[in-house]
């Protein structure tokens, strides 16, 4: 939208210069049409290659959101093991001892 306004914008321009200019400034007018022209051109380009850029980056995100969601849930896995595996040693302590009282 905003390349068919710039457009519209440097016709105007053009015709109203040509109109009202001699061939001096109708060259010099030409001119900055056509090196407008070439700013927008590349501008577009540029922006056209950041959006591409821009989605590759956002896909990259993702991945990375995902392998810590991931690397999250295993976390909390591992931690509910080694709670239990701690909570099975304290008993087994506690039972090692009372059979160590027991035997004495």
């Amino acid at each position: 939208m905003s390349r068919i306004t710039a457009l519209a914008a440097i016709a105007l321009i053009t015709v109203l210069g040509i109109t009202g200019c001699g061939t001096k400034e109708r060259d010099e007018l030409r001119t900055k049409v056509t090196a407008l022209e070439q700013q927008l051109a590349q501008s577009t380009s540029e922006a056209s290659k950041m959006q591409a850029e821009l989605t590759g980056l956002r896909g990259q995100l993702q991945t990375a959101q995902e392998g810590q969601a991931q690397a999250q849930s295993q976390i909390e896995s591992l931690t509910r093991d080694l709670e239990q595996t701690l909570a099975e040693l304290n008993q087994v302590k506690a039972d090692l001892a009372a059979a160590k009282k027991k035997k004495k």
